[in-house]
This record gives structure tokens, sequence and C-alpha cells, in this order.
């Protein structure tokens, strides 16, 4: 039995669109106007987006301000985004073999709920954004917490797998969300697949063996 980590957007559901358009509203209810576009958005997580924002001269404060106003905006459409197809299926196969956490930067329970009214039973957790910024500090949390390996993370974003490397995760890198790509190759990650199908073919065939060193053995 493994540990898989799994961020949230763009990897279990297809959200780019409609975030996209929620945060680009609560930056502009704050005065910011520097999101406009998608592609905005996902330079924002080439990083860390709190740490992200603060290098284009927000403070802190307003970060935190538009990240606040943005989950109550995004919690009226958070029922509205669709799984990605064959999602909920890699889920139940994946978690047959690893005990599956969800690390988001939404609100747990919000998660939780949705996840629920689509019939996805098999989440052991949701580690969201009211309990830690930080997605490193999350995931070293779980680890230590669950204290199993192997232990992946499962990223869409050049900083989901720049993070997920920090914190001792081996890193899987998923070809259908934020980021394409060629986008995801430009860091390494320890695998980096095309569809949920190969993602449960890739984790579901991993030796307990693997070791968390960044790399496979």
């Amino acid at each position: 039995m493994g540990l898989a980590m799994f961020d949230y957007d763009g990897v279990i559901v297809d959200s780019f669109d409609q975030v996209a358009r929620d945060f680009a509203e609560a930056c502009r209810a704050n005065g910011f106007y520097g999101i406009n576009t998608k592609e905005d958005l996902a330079i924002l997580h080439d990083g860390n987006c709190y740490e992200q924002m603060m290098k284009l001269g927000l403070p802190e404060w307003k970060v935190d301000k538009i990240i606040r106003d943005y989950e109550a905006i995004a919690e009226n459409h958070l029922e509205e985004i669709p799984l990605f197809e064959g999602m909920a299926e890699a889920l139940r196969l994946i978690a047959g073999r690893h005990k599956i956490v969800i690390i988001t930067s939404n609100i747990s329970e919000q998660v939780r709920n949705v996840l629920k009214k689509r019939g996805i039973t098999c989440i052991e957790d949701v580690i969201g954004a009211e309990l830690e910024k930080s997605k490193v500090k999350k995931i070293r949390r779980v680890m230590q917490l669950y204290s199993i390996f192997p232990a992946y993370y499962i990223g869409d974003t050049v900083g989901d797998i720049v993070e997920g490397r920090e914190a001792g995760a081996l890193t899987v890198g998923v070809a259908w969300g934020w980021h394409d790509r060629e986008r995801l190759e430009s860091v390494s990650p320890d695998y980096l697949v095309s569809t949920p199908q190969e993602l449960a073919a890739v984790l579901c065939s991993r030796p307990e063996r693997e070791q968390n060193n960044g790399r496979r053995d």
C-alpha cells in the first residue's frame, strides 16, 4: 500500500476556464488588474501561487484578501465543474493500491461535498487552503501522518512538480491540466502521463520498494 497525493484543479476536475474567470474577478475587485487571461493564471502556477503574486508587487495582506474573495466566488461554481473523463474510475483503481489524499487550494469541505455528490468515496482526506498556504508543508504533513511509501504527488503544473519534489514525494505530471506536456517536461517529473487511464496504470504497477528519493529506483 502506497500514498497518492493529488492536486485537485487541473488533475481531477477540468476547472481552468472557470478558475481563470473567478480569479480575475477577485483580482479586479481588489484593484489588481495583472491577471486577465488563462496564461496569466498559468504563469502564477510556475511556482507557489501566493509567492508568485507577491513577486508581482502585491503585499501579503492583499494576496490573502484576493484569495478569500476568490474562494467566496468559486464556491458558487464548484459543483458545475466537471471531472475529467475517466478520472472517477482511475481514482477507484488507484485506491486499491494507495491511500488517496487530495491537497487543494480550495476549502476542504467544499471539495469533499462535490466528490461525495459524484459518488467518489475512495478519498482518505482533503487538505485545503484553510489549513496551510504552503503546498510543500501540506505534502510533508500528509507524508508524516501516513508514513507509507512509496508516496507520490500528482500535479498538473510546474509549481506542483517543483513543490512535490521539494517535499520529498515522487512526482507525477499529468498533461491534461493547466500546463502542457512540454512545460511539465522542463522540470523533469518522475513520471509524466497523458490520460487518467495511464495514470492508474502507472500507479498500480509500481513496486512497493520504490523509494522517495525524488527519482525512480
